[in-house]
């Protein structure tokens, strides 16, 4: 396909495919971008990455991938964090925190570091330099399917008054795969 890839894309099952470690959507045209694009995408950004470790992998992957990008020693346990990275010269920060309980990974953490991602985002002031990127399915699979409904809906709530008070705030929803639950 060449259509652009947006919002409202009516999605078939399956979506695409991985070739050669590439995403290929059978819904629309996906870019790949390259280290320097993804810096200049940045420049000026505070992106706020929440969730599960989906979200740290792409906090790893910036780190990683974008030139300049070096990780903050906060003193925090890398797969528990919160963790934050920033290349100055670009003005690019890059924060990740895990979501609130429940958790189901063996580190040990100060419950102080375990913020609910609504809770986080009534804390944003937003705006056209802020990104938000949550997911929140993984650790709730053993949970009864109402209580992620319930803490959907109030991610919900506090998006919709993030984008209320900046609307040019930029948010994205990395969902997870709820094929074969219950």
């Amino acid at each position: 396909t060449v259509e652009k890839c947006r919002s409202g894309l009516t999605t078939p099952v399956p979506a695409g495919f991985y070739l050669k470690d590439v995403w290929k959507s059978f819904v629309c045209n996906t870019r790949q971008f390259s280290p320097k694009q993804m810096r200049n995408c940045l420049k000026n950004k505070i992106v706020y990455l929440m969730g599960d470790s989906t979200t740290r992998q792409w906090f790893e992957y910036f780190e990683k991938t974008v030139p300049g990008i070096k990780r903050m020693d906060l003193h925090t346990h890398p797969g528990g964090g919160p963790l934050m990275a920033v290349e100055l010269e670009n003005n690019i920060i890059i924060h990740w925190s895990v979501h609130g309980v429940p958790l189901l990974f063996g580190t040990v953490m100060p419950i102080t570091d375990l913020h609910y991602i609504s809770n986080d985002i009534d804390e944003i002031a937003g705006g056209p330099h802020a990104v938000i990127v949550f997911t929140y399915c993984a650790h709730l699979v053993f949970h009864p399917i109402t209580f992620y409904v319930f803490e959907v809906a109030k991610i919900r709530q506090s998006v919709v008054a993030l984008l209320s008070r900046a609307p040019d705030t930029t948010v994205i929803i990395k969902s997870g795969n709820t094929t074969g639950r219950r």
